[in-house]
C-alpha cells in the first residue's frame, strides 16, 4: 500500500524533473527530429541520377510520460525499482521521453537505424541495446541483423532504441536517456488495431480471436513487403525527370514538383487546375521568396503539408484546393513555431472564406 505523502512527494519530484531535466532535453530533441522530415536533410541517401529524396518519415510523434504512468510503471515492476517511489526510480527510467518515427517503407528502416549510428547526434544505450520486434528473415534482408530479435505472438513489429542526445544544454550526467519505437505505416496500423482490440489487456483472449489477430498480422506484414517492392520498382524510374534543387521554379517544372512533393492541384469542382492557376500559385511563392525548387522542397515537408490539409478539413469540411495549398504553405514560410503555423492557416482559411463570400456577391 503506498501512503499518500510518499505519494504526494513523489509526484513533486518527478514534477520538477520534468520542469527542469525533460521539458528542455524534449525541445531539443524535437527540435532535432524536425530536421528529419525535411526532405533535403536526406539528399544524401538520394541515388547518383535524383536531385533529392523524399523524406522516408511519415510522422515522428514525442511525449513526455505522465505522472500517474510513472507510478503505476514502478509498482509493477518493482524488481526493476527497488528503491520504489523515489526519485532514482525515474531517474533510471528510460523511457519518461518516448518517440515514436513512422516511416513508409520498410527498406527506409535501415536509413532511420543509420543516422542513429553515425550522425553524431545521438548516442545508442548499450545498457539497453537495440531491440527488434517481428521477423529475423526481414532484418537480415534489410541489413539490420545486428538488432537483437524477439518476436511477439500478437504480430507486433517495431525497432526499439534507447539514446541520449550527445550534445545538449544539460549536463552529461542528467541527459535523460529516451525510447524511441521505429515503424512503418502498416506496422503502425496494425499497432493500433492491436491497441483498440485490447490484445494487451489483462483480460482473457480466446484461442480463436488470437489465432484471427496472428493471420491479420501476416497478411499486414505481406502487404508491406508489396508496398515496399513497388515503391523500390517506381525509384528506378524517378531519373528521368529530374529537377535540381537550384533549378528557378518556372511553370513548366511547378506541376512536377506538386506532383512529388504530393500536393493535387485541384479546384473545387474537382477539376485539374489550368494554366493561369499555376501562374498564380508561382506569383505568390515569388512572393514570398520562394524562387528555386529546393526552397519550395524545403517548405513542402510531409507534417506540414498533413497539418494544412488536416486544418482545412476541421474548419471547412473539406481539404484545400491545390491554389489554397500552396498560397497557405508560402505564407508559412520562415515559421518554426508549430502554434503559429496553426494561428496562420487558420487566418488563410478565414481570408479564403472571406474572399468567397465577396466574389460571389460581387
Amino acid at each position: 500500500m503506498v501512503k499518500t505523502e510518499e505519494l504526494e512527494h513523489f509526484l513533486k519530484g518527478y514534477e520538477s524533473y520534468i520542469e527542469h531535466v525533460l521539458k528542455p532535453a524534449h525541445h531539443e530533441i524535437k527540435r532535432q527530429f524536425r530536421r528529419w522530415q525535411e526532405p533535403d536533410y536526406w539528399r544524401h541517401i538520394a541515388a547518383p541520377t535524383v536531385s533529392t529524396y523524399p523524406s522516408p518519415i511519415r510522422t515522428i510523434l514525442t511525449r513526455i510520460k505522465r505522472p500517474e504512468r510513472v507510478v503505476d510503471k514502478i509498482l509493477r515492476k518493482s524488481s526493476h525499482y527497488p528503491e520504489g517511489l523515489a526519485p532514482e526510480s525515474f531517474r533510471r527510467m528510460h523511457d519518461t521521453i518516448g518517440a515514436r518515427i513512422v516511416v513508409f517503407f520498410l527498406s527506409q528502416l535501415p536509413h532511420i537505424d543509420r543516422e542513429f549510428r553515425q550522425s553524431g547526434i545521438f548516442e545508442i544505450s548499450v545498457e539497453n541495446p537495440p531491440e527488434a520486434y517481428g521477423s529475423a528473415d526481414m532484418l537480415q534482408r534489410f541489413g539490420l541483423s545486428h538488432i537483437s530479435h524477439q518476436s511477439k505472438d500478437s504480430g507486433y513489429s517495431s525497432i526499439h532504441y534507447t539514446v541520449r542526445l550527445k550534445e545538449s544544454i544539460l549536463a552529461e550526467e542528467k541527459s535523460p536517456w529516451f525510447e524511441v519505437q521505429i515503424r512503418t505505416l502498416a506496422q503502425e496500423f496494425w499497432s493500433e488495431m492491436e491497441h483498440i482490440l485490447a490484445y494487451k489487456s489483462e483480460t482473457h483472449v480466446s484461442f480463436s480471436a488470437r489465432r484471427r489477430l496472428q493471420i491479420l498480422s501476416r497478411e499486414i506484414t505481406d502487404l508491406d513487403e508489396h508496398f515496399n517492392l513497388l515503391y523500390e520498382e517506381l525509384l528506378q524510374f524517378q531519373g528521368e525527370a529530374v529537377f535540381n534543387n537550384s533549378d528557378a521554379l518556372s511553370v513548366e517544372n511547378l506541376p512536377s514538383i506538386l506532383r512529388e512533393l504530393g500536393v493535387a492541384c485541384q479546384q473545387l469542382n474537382g477539376m485539374q487546375c489550368a494554366q493561369q492557376d499555376f501562374d498564380k500559385i508561382l506569383s505568390m511563392l515569388y512572393s514570398r521568396g520562394i524562387r528555386y525548387v529546393g526552397e519550395l522542397r524545403f517548405l513542402a515537408t510531409p507534417t506540414r503539408l498533413e497539418t494544412i490539409r488536416n486544418t482545412y478539413i476541421s474548419k471547412l469540411g473539406r481539404p484545400p484546393t491545390g491554389l489554397e495549398m500552396m498560397a497557405t504553405m508560402a505564407a508559412l514560410s520562415g515559421l518554426e513555431s508549430s502554434d503559429e503555423e496553426i494561428r496562420r492557416i487558420i487566418s488563410h482559411i478565414e481570408y479564403f472564406q472571406s474572399w468567397n463570400t465577396l466574389r460571389d456577391q460581387f
